[in-house]
């Protein structure tokens, strides 16, 4: 979530957050597009959500998003990591797995 600003006064905070994401993945190509639908929300210290509001969809190419590095932060320790894009796509393909054998198992 990219924070947009806090206030220490009020006790909130505003994030942009893509609550939903759209993978259109061509396993020919191995690319396609990928659609980010951004939400800015308001919420309060003890994570009380004030207000949503619909930001608009932004659009990139899976190419694009595998060939970049990512700073990831750890969500205990807060420890920060920068990890190639590649692994995106191998652990959506590893769930991906994951929930087939999980639903199929035994068919």
């Amino acid at each position: 979530m990219a924070v947009i600003s806090e206030s220490e006064q009020f006790g909130t905070k505003v994030e942009a957050i893509a609550p939903r994401i759209g993978i259109d993945w061509s396993p020919y190509t191995n690319d396609g597009p990928v659609t980010f639908h951004f939400e800015k929300v308001t919420t309060q210290a003890d994570g009380t959500v004030l207000e949503r509001t619909f930001l608009g969809v932004l659009p990139a190419r899976i190419s694009e998003l595998l060939a970049r590095d990512y700073t990831v932060q750890h969500p205990v320790t807060g420890e920060e990591t920068v990890e190639p894009g590649w692994k995106l796509m191998a652990m959506i393909k590893a769930a991906t797995d994951a929930v087939y054998a999980n639903n199929t198992a035994g068919e």
